[in-house]
């Protein structure tokens, strides 16, 4: 039987929660006609939505590389995200129609505590499930897992606006005031899409992600040996939680390609375990050609023309830019 990863269980979690919760919203909008109890109900319909396709995603980001995916299904787990964020956006939409339909037909609210109570039992459990989803998917570097969970949390600041709907409407009896905060929820709504479609869509295009390169700098430096001289021209596909890593490594000329291939290989090893992600390199080895010396360590160098003067540090700015053969540079 195949082992179900905590990815996957959470996955399971946020399915069941979310089918849950929206029982539970449609119940508050069933009593009270609040727009901003109906706002919260549409964007659950979202999560429920959302969660089934990060369930699938999940899954399938959790599959091994294959003749026709050699980088592995990894990348689904973006394509995910994005796609909720979209949803989420039309959700917005939705609630801000409904908001300026409430506004103008001045709708009533009724059962004030009843619908109260409905959605509080609601955040609570959205309140505990979204910070159980940020938790796995950090630990298990889980896109999908963790767009679902700021959207439950997002979710949860959704139903404090309609507590306050409530209440500012049971305390002036002015309707208007649901379907204004119906509306500025949508706003909020729309705006935190943006912010995960953003991101994932970047992911999905490779783009250069200044946080990780910085963690995967500070990894190359402090596992740097002589004769490692240098590493230039970095390049990074982000695939899930696997990471396929190629740069340039420049190694003393005068090694032979055994003594290469071991070097660049223990290099590896020793950069990918210290690493938080699962990843891999692919070297393109670039001989010395006596222009790196100042910067070279290795003692007993038969084409050596200058001596030794300090290292170059590897910043994300080095590392990722093309060959600098002086410590000046």
């Amino acid at each position: 039987m195949k082992k179900i990863s905590a990815a996957q269980t959470a996955a399971y979690v946020s399915l069941f929660v979310s089918i849950l919760v929206l029982t539970l919203k449609v119940k508050a909008y069933y009593v009270t006609h609040s727009s901003a109890v109906l706002s919260d109900a549409l964007e659950t319909v979202v999560n429920v939505v959302t969660a089934f396709i990060a369930l699938y995603a999940v899954k399938l980001a959790a599959e091994p590389a294959d003749s026709n995916h050699p980088y592995g299904h990894g990348k689904m787990e973006y394509f995910s995200a994005a796609f909720e964020g979209g949803l989420i956006f039309f959700a917005a939409l939705a609630i801000l129609y409904s908001g300026a339909v409430a506004f103008f037909q001045n709708t009533e609210v009724h059962n004030y505590a009843e619908g109260f109570y409905y959605s509080l039992a609601a955040t609570i459990i959205n309140l505990l499930t979204g910070l159980y989803l940020l938790n796995v998917g950090r630990k298990s570097n889980s896109e999908a897992l963790m767009a679902s969970g700021k959207h439950v949390l997002s979710d949860v600041v959704t139903t404090l606006g309609v507590f306050l709907s409530l209440g500012l409407v049971y305390i002036f009896k002015d309707p208007r005031i649901d379907a204004v905060i119906s509306l500025c929820l949508g706003l909020l709504l729309a705006r935190e899409a943006y912010k995960i479609v953003r991101v994932n869509s970047g992911a999905l295009l490779d783009e250069a992600d200044e946080e990780l390169l910085e963690k995967l700098s500070l990894s190359l430096e402090q596992n740097r040996t002589a004769p490692v001289i240098d590493i230039h021209h970095l390049r990074m596909i982000r695939s899930g939680n696997f990471h396929h890593i190629d740069a340039h490594l420049v190694v003393p000329e005068f090694y032979d390609i055994k003594t290469v291939h071991d070097i660049s290989n223990d290099f590896e090893k020793a950069v990918v375990t210290q690493y938080e992600f699962d990843g891999e390199f692919a070297f393109h080895t670039d001989p010395c050609h006596r222009l790196y010396c100042a910067v070279c360590r290795v003692e007993a160098c038969p084409v050596r023309e200058q001596a030794f003067k300090n290292l170059k540090p590897w910043t994300t700015q080095h590392i990722v830019a093309g060959p600098r053969y002086s410590e000046q540079e």
